[in-house]
């Protein structure tokens, strides 16, 4: 399967190879094509995933080689992310 690409302002292809630079491309994709399953909150400070099992089954193997929801989490978690459910955020939808 092909990486994930994107290009700089001068034109030059980068492949996505860390996981924060997938991670980032795949919800970008996802905000902006399919933000009933993911998308960033209005300050572009965090995200939320809305269809865990979509999300595992349909894109998380476009970027990784898994389609492993825990295994995603956990990789976060690595990189310092934080999960909120917070009562305010259960259900909403930003």
């Amino acid at each position: 399967m092909k990486k994930p690409t994107t290009t700089t302002n001068v034109g030059i292809m980068l492949m996505a190879d860390t996981f924060p630079t997938k991670t980032y491309l795949l919800l970008t994709h996802l905000s902006a094509d399919d933000p009933t399953i993911s998308s960033f909150s209005h300050d572009g400070t965090s995200f939320e995933i809305y269809d865990q099992s979509v999300f595992a089954s349909k894109y998380l193997p476009q970027y990784f080689k898994h389609s492993n929801y825990g295994s995603f989490v956990r990789q976060l978690n690595l990189y310092g992310f934080t999960s909120s459910r917070l009562k305010q955020n259960i259900g909403k939808r930003l």
